[in-house]
C-alpha cells in the first residue's frame, strides 16, 4: 500500500490541458467525490460542499474569467469546492453537525470560544481551509487510478460564484479542480530535497 501510495504521488502534477475525447466513468467520479466527502475538517463539521460542473457552456464561460486557461473545458469534470460561511456555534447548520456527532457541552463551549469571537474575514478563511483538505485528498485519490487534476485559484471569484449560481450568503467559492485525462507526456517533478525542508526538535 505504501509503495502504490508513493505511485500515486509522482503520478500527480497539475495538468494544464486534458484529452477532451476521454471521458470520467460516473463509478471513477464517485470514488473521488468519496475521497472529498471522508477528508478530515476542524472539529469534524465537514466545511465543504461540491459542484460538479458538466454543461459545456457554463465551463466556456468559466474559462473566460479563468485566465483563458484551457483545464477549464478540456476537463472531463470540474469540481468547485465551495467553503461555508455560517459556520458560528448559533447557526442551524452547526448545530445540527454538534448534534449528528453528539458533541458534549464542554466541547460545544470550546467551539462557541474559539470561533465566534471571530470576525466574518476570520471565520472564512478557517472555514476555506479547511476545503484544501478536502481538495487534496480528491486529487490523490483521482491519481491512484489514473486520473490527472490541476488545483486552480486563478479565477475570478466574484464572477464565477455568479456563474455558478451560488447563494454567497451561505457560500464562498475557494478552489476549482478539473479532472481528466493528461493529452501531453507528464513533465519532469520539480520538488526540493526532504532535508532542505525537515527539521527535528529533540
Amino acid at each position: 500500500m505504501r509503495n502504490d501510495f508513493e505511485k500515486a504521488m509522482h503520478f500527480r502534477h497539475a495538468c494544464k490541458i486534458f484529452d477532451n475525447t476521454k471521458s470520467i466513468s460516473d463509478e471513477d467520479l464517485s470514488f473521488i467525490l468519496e475521497a472529498g466527502r471522508l477528508s478530515p475538517s476542524s472539529f469534524g463539521v465537514e466545511h465543504w460542499h461540491f459542484f460538479v460542473i458538466e454543461n459545456p457552456s457554463i465551463k466556456e464561460e468559466i474559462q473566460k474569467v479563468a485566465w483563458n486557461q484551457a483545464q477549464i473545458t478540456t476537463s472531463s469534470k470540474l469540481i468547485a469546492i465551495v467553503y461555508k460561511k455560517k459556520v458560528r456555534s448559533t447557526d442551524s447548520y452547526i448545530q445540527s453537525e454538534f448534534d449528528k456527532f453528539e458533541y458534549p457541552q464542554m466541547l460545544r463551549d470550546m467551539y462557541t470560544n474559539w470561533i465566534d469571537i471571530r470576525d466574518d474575514k476570520a471565520l472564512y478563511s478557517w472555514s476555506a481551509k479547511q476545503v484544501y483538505i478536502a481538495g487534496a485528498n480528491m486529487m490523490t485519490a483521482a491519481a491512484s487510478i489514473g486520473i490527472d487534476s490541476c488545483p486552480m485559484e486563478g479565477f475570478d471569484k466574484d464572477s464565477v460564484e455568479k456563474l455558478m449560481g451560488l447563494d454567497t450568503a451561505e457560500y464562498g467559492l475557494a478552489l476549482l479542480i478539473p479532472f481528466g485525462y493528461r493529452l501531453n507526456p507528464q513533465p519532469s517533478l520539480h520538488r526540493s530535497d526532504l532535508k532542505e525542508m525537515v527539521s527535528y526538535i529533540n
